[in-house]
């Protein structure tokens, strides 16, 4: 069965960490995604590199972690996984951990994220926003709808 679902682009590493299960809160200045509470979505792995996401996370990872991150191939362009968006708020001080960045410092807002299902990678082009990719539900594989 092939489902239409939304889907977000994270800059990677991030984006990878969501897929491992490590981000669990994936985290925005502005509450416009509030409208995917309840709705299974798509992780994006776009192809840009946060240069500053070891540094923001360090804190938060493991030394395990942080030294199998140190080893992801810098590639990205694909859908990789979905998530089911279980509630989005405002978030505290006591999210950084799940957001793997401080949520103290600066008003960020979050998508909690649950049953997170990593998927073979779909090469496609991300964009800004909330887009849309058709999911085969049966092999979870992915179809970007936008091209």
């Amino acid at each position: 069965m092939i489902e239409r679902i939304p889907v977000i682009s994270l800059w990677q590493p991030w984006a990878e960490w969501v897929s491992l299960g490590w981000k669990t809160v994936e985290t925005r200045t502005h509450k416009r995604f509030a409208n995917l509470q309840g709705k299974r979505i798509g992780i994006h792995a776009a192809l840009k590199w946060d240069k500053a996401a070891f540094i923001a996370a360090y804190p938060y990872l493991t030394q395990q972690q942080f030294e199998q991150s140190a080893t992801f191939l810098r590639l990205g362009g694909a859908i990789i996984c979905t998530a089911f968006v279980v509630a989005h708020m405002e978030l505290s001080s006591s999210d950084s951990k799940a957001a793997l960045i401080d949520c103290a410092s600066i008003k960020r807002y979050g998508l909690i994220l649950a049953d997170v299902r990593p998927i073979e990678a779909v090469p496609c082009a991300g964009k800004q926003g909330i887009w849309y990719a058709e999911i085969e539900t049966g092999k979870d594989t992915a179809h970007d709808l936008t091209q």
